[in-house]
């Protein structure tokens, strides 16, 4: 099957014309051998290259790639299926390009598409608008310190049901911000299974109730400035005629703010909705308790969702940030998203984090807050130590 991929990276040195043709020089006797075609394109800095060929002898090339000392940053931008090359005629051919460079740049023997993927993703890296990779320089200068010691609260007595804690981190201020309440049984069951055991009134009354125990057991652990992100599924929200009182009361009979409860509703849950639904958000927000979206980016109509529904907090669910420092995919949507968080004042979470390269990316873009393993797991009854530090992009 035939397959064309494309990544970019970084020069981990300077190249000069001869090192250009040098790279050209050394990969044409295989790409040859094995009808890989294909274009290199440099602009001082950062390497583009396309690879087209088998699909299985195009991975096993670009896994090769990876191990050359010679560039850093490597990010697949896209791998797809097509059904004609775009540069049969050559094994490999190397171009420089300029800073803020355009179509005019490309030689006339090649013909593309100007309403095709290939001629925009050209020009997108000839102009710059790829370049967001975290360089050797910059990642010494990277610092970062977010300590907290564990805290243990006792188990909500006579309860079939408790909570666990994971604390949403902002690396930037240097501490936690909020803890999203869990729902643990006991006998060690996630929330979709205890839910998926209910049905109709039954889960949306005991969906409510858990929530009495959460907002008790998260009272325990907040300090004034943090607050408490908790999941009500949406037919539980309309179940009674104002959850938002049920919820301010809960608040104020545990001396918590309004402000500092977070009603998570996830993305797909979100588009299903009714009116309905949508009188007992603003019902909700008029207590004073904000409103996320969850799981941003899962469902299927994120963009309208953003434009009609204004969160309060966006979360960006963990699929898209998953490997995200090697991703071009997954970079240009989180790009986006930002973007458009910071640019309407929504402060985002970016879910899922595991690895320090995925961190390092998502700070270098400018995202603040995560929620993930690599500061703390979910903790029951209690906070798990956070010990996260970060020097000269190394953890200590």
């Amino acid at each position: 099957m035939l397959k064309q991929l494309i990544y970019r990276s970084k020069a981990t040195a300077n190249f000069s014309e001869d090192d250009l043709l040098k790279i050209t020089s050394d990969s044409l006797p295989f790409n040859q051998e094995n009808n890989i075609t294909g274009i290199l394109l440099f602009d001082g800095d950062y390497f583009f290259q396309v690879l087209e060929g088998n699909g299985e002898v195009v991975q096993s090339l670009f896994e090769h790639i990876k191990e050359d000392s010679r560039h850093t940053n490597i990010a697949k931008v896209t791998e797809l299926v097509v059904h004609k090359r775009d540069f049969g005629e050559w094994s490999l051919r190397t171009l420089a390009v300029n800073e803020g460079s355009r179509c005019y740049w490309l030689p006339p023997d090649l013909s593309l598409s100007r309403e095709g993927r290939m001629f925009a993703l050209l020009n997108s890296f000839a102009s710059g608008k790829w370049r967001t990779c975290l360089s050797n320089e910059e990642r010494k200068r990277v610092s970062a310190k977010v300590i907290n010691k564990a805290t243990s609260i006792a188990q909500f007595e006579s309860s079939h049901i408790q909570f666990a804690f994971q604390p949403i981190i902002d690396t930037f201020k240097g501490k936690i911000t909020s803890l999203e309440a869990l729902i643990r049984s006991d006998d060690g069951k996630f929330p979709e299974a205890i839910l998926d055991c209910l049905d109709g009134e039954e889960k949306y009354k005991f969906d409510l109730e858990s929530k009495a125990i959460a907002i008790a057991q998260g009272a325990k652990l907040l300090n004034p400035t943090q607050s408490l992100s908790i999941n009500l599924c949406p037919g539980a929200i309309t179940y009674l005629p104002d959850v938002g009182e049920y919820l301010y009361k809960l608040l104020k009979q545990n001396g918590l703010k309004p402000e500092q409860l977070v009603l998570e509703v996830t993305e797909t849950e979100i588009i299903k909705e009714n009116d309905a639904f949508f009188e007992a958000i603003e019902r909700i927000r008029s207590r004073g308790i904000r409103i996320a979206i969850d799981d941003f980016g899962a469902g299927y109509a994120g963009l309208s969702l953003l434009a009609d529904f204004s969160p309060d907090k966006i979360k960006l669910d963990r699929k898209i940030t998953t490997g995200i420092h090697e991703n071009g995919h997954r970079q240009a949507i989180t790009e986006a998203v930002l973007e458009f968080a910071n640019a309407m004042g929504i402060p985002l979470v970016v879910e899922g984090v595991e690895t320090i390269e995925e961190w390092l990316w998502l700070q270098h873009m400018g995202v603040q807050r995560f929620q993930g393993f690599l500061f703390a797991k979910p903790c029951l009854n209690g906070i798990a130590e956070v010990k996260f530090q970060v020097d000269g992009g190394e953890t200590l």
